[in-house]
């Protein structure tokens, strides 16, 4: 009589080592059918990442291997699960034990082909063994985890670098625990200067006006400039993101934590600073057009989708004078004139923008600095918590549940620090529309001097859930009158 087998497949590999992992498992169960079949094989599950419940990406097909043997979907009594060996089920005791138990339920049959056996969960003896390999596969990742965040935490005390080299430096490698590991990170003779150079230009100063990230990718490229690996050109997008890498201040970022690295900075902090206001400016752009005529457009939106509005130009075609339109659907207009002069205004007449950008309580705000007081209060609490983070961190722990306990501590405290961090950042980062626009009396002046792209960028800013509220259009059915003041309503964020 011929049995259905169905196997789990799982890898931790790397990308380019999971299709041949996957095929030697493979091999080696149709070669287990030979003594332990004859087997018919059904169709497969298949997952790619750590069994562990340490492991960040979810397994798929292991759910729907769970769901299909509580549901009896795995298929008749007797289905036989192949698995390459008992690592590649569960090294979650609980989870393993749930699998074990359903399997039972179902009248279904493990093989182990590292095992050369055929397991029947029913049996007491070889659901003691299953539960036994699966509780030794659990013991193996907690120390593993264990082993793994000592080596993280050494790295971490003494600043070393992790991770890929950054464009711009070179380093040296020791062996540490069998493996190579970087030990000293220092300025690549050919790439550091090109780094600076970035954010020179980037930046620009008394004597040189700055420039767009894709004019210095142009340069790169006519200059023959590419990657290390590879040799590939590096695009604005390949720029943007090393503008914004701490290493090259010497910051050692892992997760969410940041620590003084042990190598030299390539870039003065306050320059860093600098780039970075830069690139959060919404007014910046990587070329001019004069393709943008209305302040407006994009930042209304349909009450009855939630798309964005466009403007209509209308004309005498079509006897309509210009409008606001429902991109995506048509499913309302507004005249244009009403709507700008209820949003926007004039000197003589100012609209909801125009009256929040004159206002001296608002350009009052702009300039005052954080509370200092809550200031160091928060940065106290930082303090604190880092104290206390750097001493779990250098705890060793002689049994896995108190591993497991300094691991939850470490968790909340990074967590902790996160959030005060952002408080701080919050407290002390200086308001974007201070840099956009001269905010306070004399504004309706001064907003008619701004460039439409600089008009867009702060109407988008105030226009936010965040500050004023986004703007909604409402249909005239749904509307109290056809009056622009009782079609738009704004939405703030709760």
């Amino acid at each position: 009589m011929t049995t259905t087998a169905r196997e789990y497949l799982r890898v931790s590999k790397g990308k380019g080592r999971i299709a041949r992992s996957i095929t030697d498992q493979h091999r080696d169960n149709v070669s287990a059918e030979q003594e332990h079949g004859p087997w018919t094989w059904g169709e497969a599950y298949r997952d790619t990442g750590s069994a562990s419940k340490f492991a960040r990406k979810g397994r798929d097909d292991f759910d729907r291997l769970m769901s299909d043997l509580q549901s009896k979907d795995f298929g008749e009594p007797g289905t036989v699960l192949v698995l390459w060996e008992i690592s590649r089920l569960a090294r979650e005791t609980g989870n393993g034990v749930a699998l074990v138990d359903a399997a039972e339920t179902g009248g279904y049959l493990i093989h182990i082909t590292s095992h050369e056996h055929t397991y029947n969960p029913a049996n007491y003896q070889d659901r003691h063994s299953l539960i036994g390999g699966i509780n030794d596969a659990e013991k193996e990742a907690r120390l593993l985890s264990v082993r793994t965040l000592r080596g993280v935490n050494s790295a971490l005390d003494e600043g070393r670098p992790h991770g890929k080299t950054p464009f711009g430096y070179a380093r040296d490698y020791e062996l540490i625990d069998g493996r190579p590991r970087p030990v000293r990170q220092y300025p690549d003779p050919d790439e550091a200067p090109l780094v600076q150079e970035l954010f020179r230009r980037v930046l620009g100063g008394p004597e040189k006006a700055a420039e767009s990230i894709r004019s210095v990718a142009m340069d790169w490229e006519r200059r023959g400039v590419v990657s290390r690996e590879g040799g590939v050109r590096f695009s604005p997008q390949n720029l943007r993101q090393m503008l914004m890498r701490k290493a090259y201040i010497g910051v050692r970022v892992h997760g969410a934590s940041e620590r003084p690295g042990n190598w030299e900075p390539l870039i003065e902090p306050e320059t860093f600073e600098a780039v970075q206001r830069l690139l959060a400016d919404p007014t910046r752009k990587s070329h001019t057009t004069n393709g943008v005529r209305h302040v407006l457009t994009g930042t209304l939106r349909c009450d009855v989708c939630g798309g964005r509005m466009t403007v209509f130009k209308g004309g005498d075609s079509h006897q309509r004078s210009p409008a606001y339109v429902c991109h995506a659907y048509a499913h309302l207009r507004i005249d244009k004139a009403d709507a700008d002069a209820f949003l926007i205004g004039d000197a003589e007449h100012p609209g909801v923008i125009l009256a929040y950008l004159s206002r001296a309580d608002v350009a009052a705000g702009l300039s005052a600095s954080g509370d200092d007081g809550e200031v160091s209060a928060v940065r106290a609490d930082i303090a604190t918590a880092r104290a206390s983070l750097e001493a779990f961190e250098a705890e060793d722990p002689e049994t896995p549940a108190e591993a497991r306990l300094i691991a939850r501590k470490i968790g909340k405290l990074e967590a902790d620090i996160r959030e005060l961090e952002q408080r701080e950042r919050a407290l002390t980062a200086p308001n974007p529309l201070a840099s956009m626009f001269e905010v306070g009396p004399g504004a309706a002046e001064r907003w008619t001097a701004t460039e439409v792209t600089a008009q867009r960028a702060v109407a988008a800013m105030l226009f936010s859930p965040e500050i004023l509220g986004q703007v909604r259009i409402r249909r005239v059915a749904d509307s109290p009158s056809e009056a622009v003041q009782d079609r738009i309503y704004f939405v703030q964020a709760n």
